[in-house]
């Protein structure tokens, strides 16, 4: 009877979280069914099991940026009263990785939470299994069955408008702001997945600034048209590099010439020539290489 291998584990980065805004994240959150969930202030951690040999997996603990977070994270980590309880869900569970924040004594980083002891609370469970992040309820579930804790769950929404959006965050800055008062609430996070199956998510928090105008033009920036003459130093370039005889050679010129106005562009920032790059092409032949004018 041979033993069935673990599948590698491999440490991936949790992702950026988006400030929810008007602009491209509110437009994929919308007609998508939000879970809204109480954020907490910590230091975001993964524990998990990275097997290099047959049955003989090793405990990771990771930060944000490290495979290995530091020492001093890990010993803080090991202590909390979570920590053997989500080892007991890994050997379990194997191909999860547990996504947590982990929560030092005290004041928070904000100033806004006090946490009376060293804690973890468990925000993402990625099953490699799948290749993805359980759903909200899933990990609740799973979370629950275990015993470890996990932020609460505040609002499920969806919105098919903008406007109708950003109205249900300004009531949740509003609750947080209400709660802050009480030591609680920083903000909040909301989850979903796209059309593709990736985790989506935005983030609401009271320390974030809040423009009064928003003025964003979507796409990419507009430059001005480079000028004639960039466009014959570059031809030129192509024409120095190539000699007379292969620069004749259509085949030849043109890549070297679109890939010396391409660089062009992009150092001085300009949009595209305006006219066809083949017709300074025959424009320079006319003038430098069969006329009279480089000799």
């Amino acid at each position: 009877m041979t033993t069935k291998k673990r599948k590698v584990v491999k440490f991936e980065r949790y992702p950026h979280i988006a400030i929810v805004q008007s602009g491209r994240l509110c437009r994929m959150l919308l007609g998508k069914r939000l879970a809204w969930e109480i954020k907490h202030d910590g230091e975001c951690i993964e524990v998990w099991l990275k097997s290099y040999r047959r049955m003989n997996p090793k405990l990771m603990i990771s930060s944000r940026n490290l495979e290995v977070a530091s020492q001093d994270i890990q010993n803080r980590v090991k202590g909390t009263e979570e920590f053997p309880k989500i080892i007991q869900m890994l050997n379990d569970n194997p191909m999860f990785r547990v996504v947590c924040e982990e929560c030092k004594k005290g004041r928070s980083v904000t100033g806004i939470r006090t946490y009376d002891r060293d804690q973890l609370f468990v925000v993402e469970i990625y099953d490699t299994a799948i290749d993805n992040y359980l759903p909200y309820t899933l990990m609740y579930q799973t979370c629950y069955h275990y015993q470890v804790q996990t932020p609460m769950l505040y609002a499920e929404t969806r919105h098919r408008t903008i406007k109708d959006l950003l109205k249900f965050k300004n009531h949740v800055l509003e609750h947080c702001n209400i709660e802050k008062e009480y030591g609680k609430d920083e903000g909040m996070v909301c989850k979903t997945f796209d059309e593709d199956g990736e985790l989506l998510m935005g983030k609401v928090k009271l320390d974030l600034p809040e423009a009064k105008v928003h003025k964003i033009r979507e796409g990419q920036p507009i430059y001005p048209t480079m000028p004639d003459g960039e466009v014959y130093n570059s031809v030129d370039k192509a024409y120095q590099e190539l000699g007379k005889e292969k620069f004749q050679e259509v085949k030849l010129a043109m890549p070297l010439i679109a890939k010396y106005v391409g660089e062009a562009a992009k150092e001085h920032l300009y949009s595209s020539p305006k006219g066809k790059l083949f017709n300074y092409y025959n424009e320079f032949l006319d003038r430098y290489v069969n006329g009279d004018e480089l000799k």
